[in-house]
C-alpha cells in the first residue's frame, strides 16, 4: 500500500497554515507528486483510511485486504476543499461503529491543486484539469468498486476523470452539482443569488485581496433576501478583513477556506470556476493569461456521450443518489430531470432539501452520509 515513490509525506506549498487537528484522519494524510499533465511535478494532498465498526484505520495498516473493500471517493469543488467532507465522514463513522453497516470500508478524499493542502497553482485551473489530476491519483491508489460522492465542480471533476475507467465506479452520489448545460430557464448563476450582483459576476468586482474573505463566507451563507446577502456579506468582509474575527460557527472551516486563497495563482484558479458558471456543462472557450486559448466544450461533450451509456441501464448501472440543498439554481427540475433522463434509475432516489443552500455537505451532514450508505450498498454488506 503506498509502496509508489511518488506518494510522500513531504507536503506541498500550500499556503494554508492553520490545519485543524480533524483535516485528516490521524496518520493517513499524504501527497501524491503528479507524473504527467499541466501540473506535472506538484502534489496533490489526499488521505486514504479504512472504516470499521471501531472507527478509522489508515489504509496502510490494512494492506493485506484493501484490494478488496469497496471505496468511498470523495471530489470537493469550488471554494471549499477535501475538509468539506469532515462530517459526512463522521456521521459515517457514528454509523458504522453503531452498527449500521460492518463492512470495513475504504474512503479516500483529495485536494485539487490550488485547494487545501495541495501544491499552489500556476494556471486558472478548470474541471478537466483536475479530472487529468484525479484520474492519476485513482490509478497509483488503484482504487476499484467506488462510490464516487461529488458536490458543486467536483461532478465534473469525478466523473469526467472516472468516465475514463467506468467500470471502477459501482455508485454515485451527487450533492449540488451538473455535468448537463444548465437550461437557460429559472435560475441561473446569472441571477443567483443576488439579481443584479450574480455569482458569475462576483470575481469581477470583487479584488484579489478580498477572496479569501468572499470565498469563506459564500460556504456558509444562508437562504435569505438580496439585500441582507449583501449586508452580511460586507459585514463579514469588515470583521475579517478588519479584526481577523471569524465567527465561531465552523471556525476551523471558515479559517480553511480562507487561508487556501492567501495565493494569488489559488485565488485566480477559484475566480476562473466562478466565472465558468456561466457556461456550466455548456463548454467555452475562454484564455489563460499563461496558457492561451482554451476549450472546455470536448470534456463536456464526452461525458455527455459516456455517462448514460457507461452508468445508465445500457452499462453497468450504478446506484444513484442525488442530495440537493434546495436554495440553489442546479436544485431546479429542469437540473433534476437531466439527471433521471442520462441516469433513470436516480428516479426515486432525488432528494431536495428545502431552506438548505448550494453547500449541503456542510449543513446535512447525516442525509449525505445516509445516501452513501445507500448507493454503496454498505447497510446489506457483510463483515469480511
Amino acid at each position: 500500500m503506498h509502496r509508489d515513490d511518488r506518494v510522500t509525506t513531504e507536503p506541498g506549498d500550500s499556503p494554508v497554515t492553520s490545519v485543524p487537528r480533524d483535516y485528516a484522519p490521524a496518520d493517513a494524510g499524504h501527497w501524491f507528486e503528479l507524473p504527467e499533465g499541466r501540473d506535472a511535478g506538484k502534489k496533490l494532498f489526499f488521505w486514504d483510511v479504512t472504516l470499521t465498526t471501531q472507527g478509522l484505520v489508515p489504509t496502510e495498516a490494512t494492506a493485506e485486504t484493501v484490494a478488496d473493500l469497496p471505496v468511498v471517493l470523495f471530489v470537493h469543488g469550488n471554494p471549499e476543499c477535501s475538509y468539506a467532507y469532515r462530517n459526512v465522514v463522521r456521521a459515517l463513522r457514528d454509523r458504522a461503529v453503531a452498527g449500521e453497516f460492518s463492512l470495513p470500508v475504504r474512503l479516500v478524499a483529495v485536494d485539487h491543486i490550488g485547494f487545501g493542502l495541495s501544491s499552489t497553482a500556476t494556471h486558472e485551473a478548470v474541471p478537466m484539469d483536475h479530472a487529468e489530476n484525479l484520474d492519476q491519483l485513482v490509478g497509483v491508489l488503484d482504487l476499484w468498486d467506488v462510490t464516487l460522492v461529488v458536490h458543486d465542480w467536483g461532478g465534473p471533476i469525478g466523473i469526467g476523470a472516472l468516465l475514463r475507467e467506468p467500470d471502477r465506479v459501482t455508485g454515485l452520489v451527487a450533492c449540488n452539482t451538473t455535468v448537463f448545460p444548465i437550461p437557460f430557464v429559472g435560475p441561473t448563476f446569472d441571477d443567483y443569488p443576488i439579481g443584479w450582483l450574480p455569482w458569475a459576476d462576483f470575481p469581477r468586482v470583487t479584488p484579489d485581496r478580498f477572496w479569501p474573505a468572499v470565498a469563506s463566507y459564500a460556504v456558509f451563507r444562508q437562504p435569505a433576501g438580496e439585500y441582507r446577502i449583501l449586508l452580511e456579506l460586507l459585514f463579514y468582509l469588515a470583521r475579517v478583513e478588519g479584526f481577523g474575527w471569524f465567527p465561531e460557527h465552523e471556525r476551523d472551516a471558515r479559517r480553511v477556506y480562507y487561508e487556501q486563497f492567501e495565493d494569488e495563482w489559488n485565488t485566480r484558479a477559484s475566480k476562473r470556476l466562478v466565472r465558468q458558471t456561466r457556461y456550466w456543462g455548456h463548454g467555452n472557450t475562454f484564455e489563460d493569461p499563461r496558457i492561451g486559448t482554451r476549450n472546455t466544450a470536448p470534456f463536456y461533450r464526452a461525458i455527455h456521450d459516456g455517462l448514460g451509456r457507461e452508468w445508465g441501464p445500457s452499462g453497468c448501472e450504478v446506484d444513484v443518489e442525488l442530495v440537493f440543498g434546495g436554495w440553489d439554481p442546479l436544485a431546479k427540475d429542469a437540473v433534476l430531470d437531466q439527471w433521471a433522463e442520462a441516469l433513470p434509475q436516480a428516479e426515486g432516489h432525488i432528494t431536495v432539501l428545502d431552506g438548505v443552500s448550494h453547500f449541503v455537505e456542510e449543513e446535512r451532514p447525516e442525509r449525505v452520509a445516509g445516501a452513501v450508505v445507500d448507493a454503496g450498498g454498505f447497510a446489506d454488506a457483510h463483515t469480511t
